[in-house]
């Protein structure tokens, strides 16, 4: 059967880079090619195809098998697809991006269609040249776009500003207002496909805001009624969502990704993602999907090719040195470093898992040893994340807040890698209760829980309950769990000293950070583990009016001026109950203001 092969080549102002995050933005370049929205059904067994996918293009219904994209990182990127129905047997899109000498971008793309039959060669032919001619439509507008300074073209908004306005204003009250004025103008203004899924951190690494503070006005959206909070499962892998939940209590403790054909474990500080879209009042936003996947939506993936059984896929290396990760489908990987004094060219197989060393800019061979099309991708070991995940947004004053229901399953607990987890206790205070009686000794409880529990949120952290007159809190980092110990240490003697009954009591802390569970206690979300116990233990070797930490991050305390090194009173190996191994601690002390 004759092949038809067309092709087009626009020149543009626009740098590869920029262009390159845009064009392989497949999501939005087809929304703006006119595409319609797709159903996507998932295959199962063999062959690279993941993906059942049918929408209406020219007026017609259509249905594909379509296979994962191959792409090389800001050089080119190709997706085949094979015709369940209709005039043509197969698809195969194409984009290459090429410098020119004068500056700007040569972008050739390129449609190659297998007609079912000859005689639809001529039919398959003007078809294809109209699709391209739609495509290069939007490339030329994309770029004119981007040479302007204006927004990329977009398919219009549908926004309720009544609706709008009254929300911005009750969020307002609990926000700063320089930060509602931008979301909402997010909201108001920008494309379908980019509010679908408002990553709080991202927006807030562009506009050069804190990303706790931002994500902190995203919460208060939601009970504003600007925003809905959606949680999603991420694939160690690919790292888009594999699954999308409305609340914690959806989540059922691991999660499957089928593109890769992988089944993970669910950790809160990596697999589950919190992300934002506009209430429906608000805006009715198109959440039709568009595409199955793309380089856009993996920018940590540095090249990816379909690997036939039995067959080679050539993979290329980026020019920078570093490490980086050979995975294929099924969640076979091999570690890869790339180095100046490497090989210009290795090979390996599909299911080793030895170390590989190349040089920048050079390949990797990959044979593949299964008995089926899979793919097989370069990808960064680490990658800048914007992700707000599940530890950063429980550990927020506001989501215990106003988001109290949302807990996990009583039979599910998610791994956290690390959280600082702070205990405080207020010493004399069963013998208060005998001695000057139960209201003014409650009254002093609750006094002291104001102070506490004030400071804990300022310095980023929140509160997770209180026992009796005892506080646990969490934090995300330690370094701010330490301060805002040594400002409740300062603050406590005026405290004291503006209170009845001061000299029967003092408070003494301790705090540690290590692995933890998230778990649904009482109806709250709560800590479980060791790093709890060893938190705990230490706040009960912590005399009054003292901190106890480990011995290391009060060294750090001091080396970055948190505090003096007189503070440290004393260093010394615990040994803790129910704790297998001796502790470096140290004692910090500090004088009150």
């Amino acid at each position: 059967m004759k092949t038809v092969v067309v092709e087009s080549a626009i020149d543009c102002m626009s740098d590869v880079a920029s262009l390159w995050k845009t064009l392989t933005d497949t999501e939005y370049l087809n929304r703006v090619s006119g595409l319609g929205a797709m159903t996507l059904d998932e295959i199962e067994g063999a062959g690279s195809a993941r993906y059942r996918i049918s929408t209406r293009a020219g007026g017609f219904r259509v249905e594909w098998d379509e296979c994962p994209f191959e792409w090389t990182l800001e050089r080119a990127f190709r997706v085949r697809r094979r015709m369940r129905k209709g005039p043509v047997a197969s698809v195969e899109t194409s984009f290459q991006f090429e410098p020119m000498e004068a500056g700007g971008t040569r972008v050739t793309l390129g449609l190659v269609l297998v007609p079912r039959v000859a005689l639809l060669t001529p039919m398959v032919r003007w078809g294809a040249r109209r699709q391209l001619d739609t495509l290069a439509k939007a490339v030329r507008a994309v770029d004119a776009a981007k040479q302007a300074g204006q927004p990329l073209p977009s398919t219009g908004t549908r926004v309720n500003i009544d609706a709008l306005e009254r929300a911005a204003a009750e969020l307002k009250k609990t926000s700063p207002p320089e930060l509602v004025d931008r979301l909402v103008a997010l909201v108001r203004d920008d494309r379908d496909d980019v509010v679908q899924r408002i990553r709080p951190y991202e927006w807030a690494d562009q506009w050069g805001v804190d990303r706790r503070a931002l994500l902190a006005t995203c919460l208060s959206a939601v009970r504003a009624g600007l925003l809905e909070l959606r949680w999603e499962v991420i694939c160690p892998s690919c790292r888009t969502a594999a699954e999308r939940l409305p609340t914690l209590a959806a989540l059922d403790g691991h999660g499957e990704c089928h593109l890769c054909d992988l089944s993970f474990g669910l950790d809160v500080d990596e697999a589950v993602e919190a992300t934002f879209m506009p209430t429906l009042s608000v805006r009715r936003v198109d959440i039709g999907q568009y595409c199955s996947g793309g380089p856009a939506r993996t920018p940590h993936i540095m090249s990816q090719a379909l690997l036939p059984a039995g067959a080679t896929a050539e993979l290329a290396v980026p020019s920078t040195v570093g490490r980086y990760r050979l995975f294929t489908r099924g969640g076979q990987t091999a570690a890869v470093e790339v180095t100046a004094d490497a090989p210009a060219s290795v090979e390996t197989t599909s299911d080793a898992a030895d170390k590989l060393t190349v040089r920048p800019g050079g390949r990797i061979l990959v044979r593949s040893t299964a008995a089926d099309e899979r793919h097989v991708k370069l990808e960064r070991a680490q990658f800048p994340t914007f992700a707000a995940t599940a530890r950063d947004v429980t550990a927020l004053p506001a989501f215990r807040r106003d988001f109290s229901a949302d807990v996990l399953r009583a039979d599910v607990s998610l791994r956290i890698s690390k959280v600082t987890l702070f205990f405080s206790d207020l010493t004399g205070s069963t013998q208060l209760y005998s001695n000057v009686g139960d209201a003014s000794a409650l009254k002093l409880v609750q006094d002291h829980f104001d102070v506490v529990v004030k400071l804990i949120e300022q310095h980023g952290g929140t509160l997770v309950k209180t026992i009796g007159d005892a506080v646990m809190a969490a934090f995300v980092d330690e370094t701010d769990a330490l301060c805002a110990s040594v400002a409740i240490l300062r603050a406590f003697e005026p405290f004291r000293r503006g209170h009845p009954h001061r000299e029967q009591t003092d408070i003494k802390l301790g705090l540690f950070a290590g692995p933890s569970y998230l778990v649904t206690a009482n109806g709250v979300l709560d800590y479980f583990g060791q790093t709890v116990n060893i938190a705990a233990r230490l706040q009960a070797q912590a005399a009054s009016g003292e901190l106890v930490v480990e011995a290391l991050l009060a060294e750090r305390a001091v080396a970055a001026g948190i505090v003096d090194s007189t503070a440290v009173t004393e260093r010394y190996r615990a040994e803790l109950k129910g704790v297998n191994q001796r502790i470096d601690v140290a004692r910090i002390r500090v004088l009150p203001p």
